[in-house]
C-alpha cells in the first residue's frame, strides 16, 4: 500500500464517524508499506496489509477472503486479464471498451476512485488525468495483479487456451509512463473506506448487477464523491442475477413499478436526482453503448453490451 493512502483512508465499520485509521508499518520499500496493519481507534477492528495488499473489508463481508471460487479463482484471472489489456497486447479479437470508456478523462485537479476495478486497466488510464487513483475491489487475487502490474509495469499471465493449455501472454509499459499516483485496495463497494465528498472522479463499470444491494452502491458512490466539479462514470449491462441480489433490489427488470422496466432509464432518473440518491443531481454529458467481451477459453466468450453514461457536476 501507498504511504500516500494512509491519509485518505477511514474506518469502514464507522463511516458516519469518518474515523481515520492508526497505521502499524512493520515492513516498508521506498513508498510502499509491505507488512504492517491499521486500526480503528474506536470499534478496534484491524484491518491487515500484507505482501502490500491492505484488507479493508468490514468484517461482515471478510468472508470472501477464503472463497478460493468466484473471481477469486485462476481462470478469471485469464479470463479478466485479457478483456482489460487485449487491445494492449494487439489481439484482433478484443475490443476497444476500455479506450471509449476512457474517452471523457480529461486532466483534473482531485483524486479518482475505480470501485470494481478488477485487474486495473481503467484505473491505469485516470493516472494520466488525476492527481491520484484508487482502485478497489473485493477479490483479492484481482487486486494482486493489478499491484504486481503497477510495481513491475508488466502485464504478464498465462492466457488458457483449453483444459490446461496456456500460451505466456506479456505487455511493458513504457518507461516514461508514471503510475506512483495509483494503489489498488481490497475492499466493499457498499462500504468504501473514504471520507465524505473525497473524490473528483468516480467510475462503477460493470458492477451494478454483481452486488448484493444495487441502490446502496450507489448512494456509496454520492457519498464520496464532490458535490462540484465531480464526474460519474457509470456502465452495466443489467443482467441482474437471482444468486446475488433479490429481484425486489433489482432497479429494472422486476416488476416494480417504482422503476423503470429497462435500467438504463432508472438510472436517467437517479442522476436527474429522483429517490434523493443523486444529491445533488447529475447532468448527462454522455451516453452510448460499449461492446465488451470475457474470453475464457479460446472456444468460450462472453459477449457483453454495457450501456454507459457520464454524469457530470458543475
Amino acid at each position: 500500500m501507498k504511504k500516500w493512502m494512509t491519509d485518505k483512508l477511514i474506518c469502514p465499520q464507522c463511516l458516519d464517524a469518518e474515523i481515520p485509521l492508526d497505521l502499524t508499518a512493520r515492513e516498508t520499500q521506498g513508498d510502499d508499506i509491505i507488512d504492517g496493519e491499521m486500526t480503528c481507534p474506536q470499534c478496534k477492528a484491524i484491518y491487515p496489509i500484507e505482501q502490500g495488499v491492505a484488507v479493508l473489508l468490514p468484517e461482515k463481508t471478510r468472508d470472501i477472503l477464503s472463497d478460493h471460487g468466484g473471481y477469486n479463482a485462476p481462470g478469471m484471472l485469464s479470463a479478466y486479464l485479457w478483456s482489460h489489456f487485449g487491445d494492449l497486447l494487439d489481439d484482433p479479437k478484443a475490443t476497444q471498451a476500455y479506450q471509449v470508456w476512457s474517452a471523457g478523462f480529461t486532466p483534473t485537479h482531485g483524486d479518482a476512485l475505480d470501485v470494481g476495478c478488477a485487474v486495473g486497466r481503467l484505473s491505469f488510464d485516470l493516472a494520466a488525468t488525476h492527481d491520484h487513483v484508487i482502485g478497489l475491489d473485493t477479490s483479492i487475487a484481482f487486486i494482486r495483479k493489478a499491484r504486481e502490474i503497477l510495481t513491475q509495469k508488466e502485464i504478464s499471465f498465462d492466457l488458457i487456451v483449453e483444459g490446461h493449455i496456456t500460451e505466456p501472454r506479456t505487455y511493458c509499459f513504457d518507461e516514461s509512463q508514471d503510475f506512483t499516483n495509483v494503489d489498488f485496495i481490497v475492499a466493499d463497494a457498499l462500504a468504501l473506506p473514504f471520507r465524505e465528498r473525497a473524490f473528483a472522479t468516480t467510475a462503477a463499470i460493470n458492477l451494478l448487477e454483481k452486488v448484493p444491494d444495487p441502490l446502496k452502491h450507489l448512494r456509496e458512490i454520492n457519498r464520496v464523491m464532490r458535490d462540484h466539479s465531480a464526474m460519474f462514470l457509470f456502465s452495466d449491462p443489467f443482467s441482474w442475477d437471482e444468486a446475488v441480489s433479490p429481484p425486489e433490489r433489482w432497479l429494472s427488470g422486476n416488476g416494480n413499478a417504482q422503476y423503470s422496466a429497462r435500467g438504463i432509464d432508472t438510472m436517467r432518473r437517479l442522476f436527474a436526482g429522483e429517490f434523493g440518491v443523486f444529491d445533488p443531481p447529475l447532468g448527462i454529458a454522455e451516453d452510448g453503448n460499449v461492446a465488451w467481451k470475457i474470453r475464457k477459453t479460446e472456444n468460450l466468450w462472453e459477449h457483453i453490451t454495457s450501456q454507459y453514461l457520464i454524469g457530470r457536476r458543475e
